[in-house]
């Protein structure tokens, strides 16, 4: 549903309780010690009836809070009071499906998991509305289901589901309370403070110059504006709104202006240091420092980034169309002159959490005061804006924590009827025992659920039932992950529900449906990568025990692959390329996906240079 266009004075309101609620985060989070469960439950206290206001049940209700949407938030800031007064008995001082709940725990466990859903219906959409719903249902029907049912009971349900730590209040929850606030805090200080136009004038001055130009400036400043923000969607309007017109300017057709917007930007939730939210629910899952994930995650990103760059670049050649007037072109020295400042809380942040293993929380916050310090000091920020800072950070949180809440019922739903176990000799059956099989299976789930639920519960949901299949094959639980992580963040491109390429497209002026096409052609690269991570871990820094010179080959066939790949899609090397020469490279790239044996990899890289050398000679004799 869309967000709600409130007015002046619920305006006010709202926005000193998202202070109030920002203050509170940083006090708890930074300087206290607290309760996770506590916590967790004054996160929603704050959340919940903050998106009854924020977020019209109906098209018809944008303008307007009707009647209805006050008693809900009334009956939703009650209910999670009344468990907030009672956390440590309900939580702590009875036996979980053991001591029989009361009539007062009984309703209030069944107007949490109504609200939840209904706040899902308005912040997440239909799609993940019917999924958690589905779960539910699965759960009451279960005694009466043959073959996949198990004995239960409605209060037992909703004791599980609320209760225990595997449902509403669990991991995904934890993770929106404490480090997705903590981050999305982050992010608002770097975009309020100039970050982003910092981004896109470097990113000017390095490449705007060259062919198609005003595309490479969308990749890079896209690339460095998602290594803080960790959203596709946020990072589509920071830095879209300067690409796509300029994209535009200088001969790219609005769809493929906008796809290009979508894809860079979707890659901002893999781009260490900030990535997606889903990255902290891996970390916290795996039971592992972010900063092992951090760091993992470089080489993919670097691999994803050059996919679409080379594709980009070669579209432009052969189309012929011009980088940036020399006016528009910033001075590289100047730039960095002034704005050099921007890069020194995001290195403190990648020192604090990968060299000092501090929590990533912390960094989060030590880097945010940084941020906003700097920000003071070159006038960028004032006490208005640093308000508005305060303001922006939770409210960009505010649906993710609501999602994670909501996610946590389908976690419940799934290790309560021991579904991911079932699911996983399914998965296992019908792939035959087949390993590329099984990771195929498992890639259309989660690219399904990512084509219309945001990438957070996607990951969450795919996890719990793909993760039990592919370990039960004997895969390594860490690249599975990764895997099942890349293609959630996939889908905000994906259609028919690609948020991202929606979003592009929308300020672009083009087709929805055309732009996330072409989003995914540009990005098709990406979608063969996770198939690297789970045949080669070794791509993953700091992971496993692999030697230098194993990881080094792994790493540079991996990119002669992507390069391959993007150039048979493109045609194109200076001049067309036939289509023979294409399929070749094309299937050159595949097999340096696939782990064969480096006299293949060997024979497959000499077969790509000679073919692109042979394609350059003719281009430079004609």
């Amino acid at each position: 549903m869309p967000k709600r266009s409130l007015s002046k004075n619920s305006k006010i309101l709202v926005e000193v309780v998202l202070c109030v609620m920002a203050i509170y985060n940083i006090y708890k989070l930074l300087i206290t010690t607290y309760d996770v469960y506590e916590h967790m439950v004054v996160t929603l206290m704050f959340a919940l009836p903050l998106t009854f206001i924020m977020f019209s049940s109906t098209k018809k209700d944008v303008n307007r809070i009707p009647w209805y949407d006050y008693l809900l938030s009334i009956i939703a800031a009650v209910t999670l009071a009344d468990i907030y007064l009672n956390y440590s008995t309900w939580f702590f001082r009875r036996m979980w499906l053991v001591t029989p709940l009361t009539t007062e725990q009984i309703v209030v466990g069944a107007l949490m998991i109504v609200l939840m859903v209904e706040s899902v219906r308005r912040t997440a959409g239909m799609t993940f509305t019917a999924l958690i719903t589905a779960f539910i249902t699965y759960l009451l029907l279960a005694p009466y289901l043959p073959g996949i049912g198990f004995r239960t009971n409605p209060i037992r349900v909703i004791e599980y589901l609320y209760l225990t730590p595997y449902g509403i209040f669990s991991t995904p929850l934890e993770v929106m309370s404490t480090y997705v606030i903590a981050f999305t805090l982050l992010g608002a200080a770097f975009s309020m403070s100039g970050t982003g136009e910092f981004f896109i004038n470097l990113a000017k001055a390095s490449v705007g110059r060259s062919s198609g130009g005003p595309a490479k400036v969308s990749v890079i400043a896209s690339s460095l504006f998602g290594s803080v923000s960790g959203s596709a969607v946020a990072n589509v309007y920071a830095t879209g709104v300067f690409t796509i017109p300029t994209m535009k300017s200088v001969g790219f057709p609005p769809y493929i202006a906008g796809a290009v917007e979508a894809v860079a930007s979707t890659g901002g939730q893999i781009m260490p240091p900030i990535m997606g939210a889903a990255a902290f629910v891996m970390a916290e899952l795996l039971g592992i420092h972010y900063g092992k994930i951090m760091i993992a995650a470089v080489v993919p990103a670097i691999i994803y980034y050059l996919g679409v760059y080379v594709q980009v670049h070669y579209y432009s050649l052969k189309r012929g169309l011009r980088g940036l007037p020399p006016d528009q072109i910033p001075n590289r020295n100047e730039v960095l002159k002034r704005g050099w400042f921007y890069f020194l809380p995001i290195a403190v942040l990648v020192y604090i959490v990968a060299m000092l293993q501090w929590s990533a929380i912390s960094a989060a916050f030590i880097s945010f005061f940084i941020a906003v310090v700097l920000g003071l000091i070159s006038r960028k920020l004032g006490i208005r804006q640093l308000y508005q800072v305060l303001v922006r950070g939770v409210e960009d949180a505010l649906p993710i924590i609501v999602v994670g809440a909501a996610a946590g019922i389908v976690v419940g739903a799934v290790s309560y009827s021991g579904l991911g176990v079932k699911l996983g000799y399914i998965v296992s059956a019908a792939s035959f025992g087949i390993t590329a099989l099984a990771l195929i299976y498992v890639a259309l789930i989660t690219t399904l659920l990512g084509m219309g639920i945001p990438t957070t519960p996607a990951y969450i949901t795919a996890v719990a039932v793909s993760v039990p299949a592919l370990a039960y094959m004997g895969l390594e639980t860490f690249p599975v992950h990764f895997f099942v992580f890349w293609y959630a963040v996939l889908g905000a491109i994906t259609p028919p529900v690609a948020l991202a390429s929606y979003a592009a497209a929308s300020l672009a002026k083009a087709d929805m449906m055309k732009t996330s096409i072409i989003a995914c052609k540009l990005g098709f690269a990406a979608f063969l990568l996770p198939f690297i991570i789970v045949f080669k871990p070794e791509i993953l820094l700091a992971y496993g025990s692999y030697g230098a010179m194993e990881r080094v080959w792994s790493i540079f066939t991996s990119l002669a692959a992507t390069y391959a790949i993007a150039t048979a899609f493109e045609g194109f090397i200076r001049r067309n390329i036939p289509l023979p020469i294409r399929l070749i490279l094309m299937a050159g790239g595949l097999l340096l996906f696939i782990p064969t044996n480096m006299l293949v990899d060997v024979a497959m890289l000499a077969f790509i240079i000679v073919l692109v050398t042979i394609n350059y000679i003719k281009s430079q004799t004609q």
